[in-house]
């Protein structure tokens, strides 16, 4: 079920979306909580440290992580109940 589940079209589509909106969430939300909008000292401590990279590397791969899990499970019960109806 495995490879019939991560080999069905769109499948890896759907992951990379997921991860990509996932990071831009995650970005906003840390900046928001942290900085409060202000723009003069996000980018001095972000940029001066590489801080900001880390946090695009660490929420790509959380994304990632967090967007096969969710397309896993939803295409999974996709091909269950076209399974089921055939």
């Amino acid at each position: 079920m495995f490879k019939k589940v991560i080999n069905y079209p769109g499948f890896w589509k759907s992951v990379y979306t997921l991860a990509i909106g996932f990071c831009v969430v995650y970005i906003i939300v840390d900046f928001v909580i942290t900085y409060d909008f202000n723009f003069d000292e996000f980018k001095a401590a972000r940029f001066a440290n590489f801080e900001f990279i880390k946090l695009i590397i660490g929420g790509l791969a959380s994304g990632s992580i967090y967007g096969f899990i969710v397309t896993y499970f939803k295409f999974k019960g996709k091909i269950k109940e076209q399974e089921k109806g055939d």
